[in-house]
């Protein structure tokens, strides 16, 4: 299996799966950053998606940049969330031998920090 092809796998989980992430090929030591959530296992960051993957509405993968071991998507995604309309963000997963070992998530989450905060939801960290 290719990189791209690894990785599609990842975002056909979000796109068509409703963030059901058990047929992805994560690390079980899959490390994951972003601005609202982190993770350090496989588990933590399918639990995330499993729950996160219900709200999201719409997501769509703009372009995609394959460097080596390392694919960065510029992806566009959407949320049942209001106040949080359209967020344009940039991801970068490296894949080691047909595994997903490390994601990258960069956007501005100022307005779904906000909508959580008033909502009362907690962003996880690293190892939790």
């Amino acid at each position: 299996m290719t990189v791209l092809e690894t990785v599609a796998l990842y975002y056909d989980a979000w796109q068509n799966k409703r963030g059901d992430f058990s047929a992805v090929p994560l690390a079980d030591d899959f490390e994951f950053s972003g601005p609202v959530a982190s993770f350090g296992t496989a588990e933590g960051y399918r639990a995330m998606a499993a729950a996160a993957g219900q709200a999201v509405t719409r997501f769509a993968v703009r372009r995609q940049f394959v460097d080596g071991k390392t694919v960065c998507s510029i992806i566009d995604w959407e949320m049942a969330m209001p106040g949080t309309g359209r967020m344009t963000s940039a991801e970068l997963l490296e894949v080691e031998n047909g595994v997903i070992v490390r994601g990258e998530l960069i956007y501005d989450a100022e307005a779904l920090r906000r909508v959580m905060a008033q909502s009362g939801t907690c962003s996880p960290r690293i190892g939790e």
